[in-house]
């Protein structure tokens, strides 16, 4: 029910008062946090948090806002024409994509994939691990998303490749894209199954259609081989030691 009356309220909202919103939202960045929220909006005449309720599931519902990282995050109109993600965000969605857990080689591949540099991630690094958000591998090797971040941000990486500035570089090479694809494999442990793929490598950065080919010349070359029983691909001993 309360769904529903929610829904209703943010069906009444005239389009103007949403676009005034918007508009008060992007004088601040087009973020704003719920403690932000009740400095600034009442002042600039949102004072009714019903109103502003509705206006927010309407802007949400109509894929102009999302909810991250406890932020409201408004985008097009007075926000510009599409979302955009901070450096901490491209980071916490290619590790909550690849099973909430990334090592250093991985890094290296996935973060110019979402658009954010090493450079930026290790400055955050230290601000991360004080607020509990990231937790490092006894070797200091790997880094564990929270658990909480981790079920925010799955399946956000997508979006972060099609909104960084590498997605518009040319498709990479066949010995471009197979090099890549082994070095991946060699950060997961050289095996990977058919549900861990589908979920995984396209967070990677791979799509199906350009790793056909690939696989199957590997899988001729005796460089890989396909295990049936568990359906999974494991790459040879000589490309990807143990």
């Amino acid at each position: 029910m309360g769904l529903l009356s929610g829904a209703a309220q943010a069906q009444a909202v005239p389009s103007e008062r949403i676009e005034a919103f918007v508009a008060v939202m992007a004088e601040h960045g087009c973020r704003m946090s719920p403690f932000h929220a009740d400095e600034v909006m009442p002042g600039a005449g949102f004072d009714d948090k019903v109103e502003t309720k509705a206006i927010t599931e309407q802007l949400v519902n109509e894929e102009r806002a999302r909810i991250l990282d406890g932020q409201l995050v408004v985008f097009g109109g007075a926000c510009g024409g599409k979302l955009d993600y901070s450096g901490r965000e491209r980071f916490f969605a290619a590790i909550a994509d690849n099973n909430c857990v990334m090592t250093i080689d991985e890094a290296k591949l996935l973060l110019p994939r979402v658009g954010v540099e090493m450079t930026e991630v290790q400055l955050l690094m230290d601000k991360m691990l004080r607020m509990s958000e990231i937790r490092l591998s006894s070797d200091e090797k790997a880094v564990f998303l929270e658990e909480s971040l981790c079920d925010k941000f799955k399946g956000l990486s997508p979006q972060m490749m099609a909104s960084a500035p590498e997605a518009a570089v040319e498709p990479r090479s066949a010995d471009a894209l197979r090099a890549d694809f082994i070095a991946y494999m060699q950060g997961v442990g050289c095996s990977l199954g058919r549900s861990e793929a589908d979920r995984q490598l396209p967070a990677a950065g791979f799509t199906t259609k350009e790793l056909r080919p690939v696989i199957g010349a590997m899988l001729r070359a005796g460089e890989a081989e396909m295990n049936v029983a568990d359906d999974s691909l494991t790459i040879s001993e000589e490309l990807c030691p143990r």
